[in-house]
């Protein structure tokens, strides 16, 4: 699916983009890609509701070809407890449970807890 440049109502309009023009050519990229990120946007306010977002580009400099795209989940020191891993292993579940076209999509998103400095 192409996103083009004025998309307005696009599901990454809910996440702040670090590196945007890497993020968009590599969904364009891949198959599926923005069709899961669309049906765990619901998810991810489902068990975080109140956190910031954002989505970037990470490309792994130690292994060619290990690229995607990282949801960072942004908390405060409290939350950092069981409870708050817990809930993130609850929707890494329910992410992994998601019916979409491109199954392997789901090898190009990655979660992350991040604590803001």
């Amino acid at each position: 699916m192409l996103i083009h440049e004025n998309n307005k109502g696009c599901v990454l309009d809910n996440f702040k983009l670090v590196n945007r023009d890497e993020i968009i050519d590599f969904i364009n990229e891949h198959n599926g890609l923005l069709e899961l990120i669309e049906k765990s946007y619901p998810l991810v306010r489902k068990y975080f509701p109140n956190y910031s977002l954002s989505l970037k580009y990470y490309e792994d400099p130690e292994f060619y070809g290990l690229d995607c795209i990282c949801l960072d989940i942004y908390g405060n020191f409290n939350i950092f407890e069981k409870d708050f891993y817990t809930l993130n292993n609850l929707l890494e579940n329910d992410i992994d449970e998601l019916k979409i076209s491109e199954p392997e999509s789901k090898l190009f998103l990655s979660l992350d807890l991040v604590y803001p400095f």
